[in-house]
């Protein structure tokens, strides 16, 4: 003769273990699903970062360059970003008008009348990426002939 009440011990010791492992399975998933959400949402307010510069930063070139680039992790709205060059001394330097390059929309592109004499040159720019994000920052080189 079987006993009723043992059955039923088994039956809800059983349950109850199913119902565990669905609910640990549940909780794997959500953890899962939070931890997308915030790669995705850290991805989306991401800005662009200056990875890259022509003269490099702090270099010390041997001649002049005719042209100073700015390389970005991003596509940049060159409407809304630009570069100023001073001298050492603060002295603004005459340059052209900051555009992307037509072949790279990451990089900006600030030409020079003609090549920098001697000297040491702070570049002050700012860009915005085409999410709109703005950034700043400034570099230095040194041309010695």
């Amino acid at each position: 003769m079987r006993r009723v009440g043992a059955t039923n011990n088994r039956d809800r010791m059983h349950e109850k273990k199913n119902r565990e492992k669905i609910m640990s399975k549940i909780r794997t998933l959500m953890f899962l699903g939070a931890v997308n959400l915030a790669g995705l949402s850290s991805a989306a307010v991401a800005h662009p970062k200056l990875i890259g510069t022509m003269p490099e930063a702090n270099a010390v070139v041997t001649t002049g360059p005719s042209e100073i680039r700015l390389i970005f992790s991003e596509r940049l709205e060159p409407s809304f970003s630009g570069a100023e060059l001073k001298t050492q001394a603060g002295q603004k330097v005459d340059a052209g008008k900051a555009a992307s390059d037509a072949k790279d929309t990451k990089q900006l592109v600030i030409p020079l009348p003609s090549p920098l004499p001697a000297g040491t040159y702070n570049v002050d720019w700012h860009a915005v990426a085409a999410d709109s994000h703005p950034v700043k920052g400034s570099f230095s080189f040194t041309v010695k002939p």
